[in-house]
């Protein structure tokens, strides 16, 4: 069961990525043009991945705004809202953690979920190496906009 939408709420933000993979890091990027310009009740979390102990961060919240690169070249920016899979709890990955299973453990933990919006973040190029293309530096302040309206909208 989703928590019903309300007005005034708790929030937060995690942003996904790994900085060693070039675009990959733009949701990190993100999250430093983010920190200090969000609402007072948003808390803003910047981790290279998901991790199973979020399940308790996303049970005391009532929106949860997902920032995470995405393989392309455009749109900048796309905003999606997330639901838990009709299906349950998929099986454990060692290696990687979705949005969609973290919502779904969440759920089977705590009966509920947050409302989740993921913000998908073009990023072109993921090489072994740091640093962010001219694409994604440009989408990550779209993005870091983005979230800021969403979180605006949900006041």
């Amino acid at each position: 069961m989703v928590k019903p939408y309300t007005r005034c709420m708790d929030a937060l933000v995690i942003c996904i990525g790994n900085k060693a993979r070039g675009d990959d890091g733009v949701a990190r990027r993100t999250a430093e043009l983010l920190e200090g310009r969000l609402p007072d009740e948003t808390r803003l979390i910047s981790r290279p991945q998901l991790d199973i102990v979020m399940t308790d961060d996303l049970h005391r919240t009532d929106l949860v705004v997902f920032v995470d690169a995405e393989r392309r070249d455009a749109p900048g920016v796309r905003i999606d809202e997330l639901a838990c899979a009709a299906d349950g709890i998929p099986a454990p990955d060692a290696h990687a953690l979705t949005v969609i299973s973290l919502l779904n453990l969440t759920a089977a933990l705590y009966g509920d979920v947050p409302t989740a919006r993921l913000v998908s973040i073009a990023a072109p190029q993921m090489p072994h190496a740091e640093g962010l293309s001219d694409t994604a530096k440009t989408a990550s302040e779209e993005a870091a906009f983005a979230v800021i309206k969403l979180l605006g909208d949900s006041q």
